[in-house]
């Protein structure tokens, strides 16, 4: 047998195991590097979605800032436009395909139609400033001591406001014309000198100027352009285009007039160019004194009604009636009134001496002024109305004062 050196002899047992741990080194190795994989993974995971969260932080803000900008403005901005857009678009599309033959026809059945896109023009309108009904102890501005020179006045009734220059237009009804004052009082011109017959109710539509004069029945239109007498309607009767003692007049928004005709118990509606168009009457309305429209009613004053005011739809259909008149009551004798931003309803009560803000469910709001004849004072109020800028007019047969501003 020949001779084998231990040193050179294998141990089965000790090739196992170096074996055994070696396949347990690599193992180990593999496991460290799918760890350490799963780490870097995880680690650039963590990397992308600080990232991602980074932008939608980011997004956020814009969004935030985005949305705060645009709550600053008018909500209904947005929905105004689209709707108008949608509207004219709508328009011109039926305007082009509409036969030659029927396009009279087709002007008259959207009539409808072309006011609401009109009204909707009024939504986003800044509101009309309130008048401090509550701090009106005394007017701010009295001028028109009585007389017939420029800037006198003899008994006047209506009041009209220029919107665009918050001007003060002034039925001068015993001086047969009417007076232009500032809205601080200063007097600026007059119109309609010997064209006019007892002026006693005003309406002013952009340039157009509408007077009823209650002595010859008619219905008289200038223009301020260069203040000249457009046209002349009416005569006593009650036949369209006739009137019996017209009253107060108004215009809406697309300048149709709006007249009270108070012998005839209606309003009588007409456009721009004094074409008659309707009547509105009702049972219950007789002799109207003023009448004014909004975007959604007509509102007619009534002062030997109880109650004297009448809320109407645009079509003519009775709503509603409120504010009672009498003797004892809220109102004694109210003739003129007007409507502040809210459709308060502020009435100028003559018997009273006083001006009246009712709410528009008919509550009283507010009473101003008392009978006598100094600054503040009320001698048997006429025309009222509120400018632009928040001031309220009232014309009156003070003897000192017609017209006084308070504001």
């Amino acid at each position: 047998m020949a001779y084998r050196d231990p040193s050179q002899v294998v141990d089965p047992i000790e090739t196992h195991i170096n074996y055994t741990i070696d396949g347990l080194i690599e193992l180990l190795n593999v496991r460290r590097a799918q760890l350490l994989g799963q780490v870097h993974n995880m680690r650039e995971d963590e990397r992308a979605a600080e990232i991602a969260l980074q932008g939608m932080t980011t997004q956020l803000t814009e969004a935030q800032a985005y949305l705060q900008g645009h709550l600053k403005e008018n909500p209904l901005q947005s929905m105004q436009e689209r709707i108008t857009k949608e509207m004219e678009d709508k328009l011109r599309d039926l305007r082009n395909n509409i036969p030659v033959e029927s396009v009279l026809k087709w002007q008259c059945d959207t009539r409808e139609l072309e006011i609401c896109i009109s009204r909707l023009g009024d939504i986003m309108q800044e509101p009309v400033d309130l008048p401090k009904y509550s701090t009106f102890q005394t007017s701010t501005v009295a001028t028109g001591k009585k007389g017939s020179g420029p800037g006198e006045l003899n008994s006047p009734h209506g009041v009209a406001i220029h919107e665009a220059t918050n001007q003060i237009f002034v039925a001068d009804y015993s001086n047969d014309r009417i007076e232009i004052f500032s809205d601080t009082g200063e007097y600026l011109n007059q119109l309609g000198v010997r064209q006019l017959n007892g002026p006693w109710g005003m309406a002013i539509h952009e340039e157009n100027v509408y007077v009823s004069c209650c002595v010859d029945h008619t219905i008289n239109q200038f223009t301020l352009t260069d203040m000249s007498l457009v046209r002349k309607i009416g005569s006593v009767g009650s036949n369209n285009g006739q009137f019996n003692f017209p009253r107060q007049l108004t215009t809406d928004p697309i300048g149709h007039v709006f007249i009270a005709d108070r012998g005839n118990d209606r309003i009588s509606v007409h456009d721009t160019d004094l074409n008659h168009l309707r009547n509105i009457t009702h049972q219950s309305m007789t002799k109207p004194f003023d009448v004014k429209v909004s975007r959604d009613h007509v509102y007619i004053l009534c002062p030997y009604n109880k109650p004297c005011m009448h809320v109407l739809t645009l079509e003519g259909h009775k709503l509603h009636s409120l504010i009672t008149s009498g003797l004892g009551m809220d109102v004694l004798c109210p003739l003129f009134f007007c409507l502040d931003s809210l459709n308060n309803f502020v009435i100028s009560d003559e018997d009273s001496h006083t001006i009246r803000v009712f709410s528009p469910e008919g509550n009283l709001l507010h009473k101003i002024g008392t009978d006598g004849h100094q600054q503040g004072m009320l001698c048997y109020p006429k025309g009222i109305a509120i400018t632009p800028n928040g001031r309220l007019v009232s014309v009156s047969r003070n003897e000192n004062y017609g017209l006084q501003i308070f504001s």
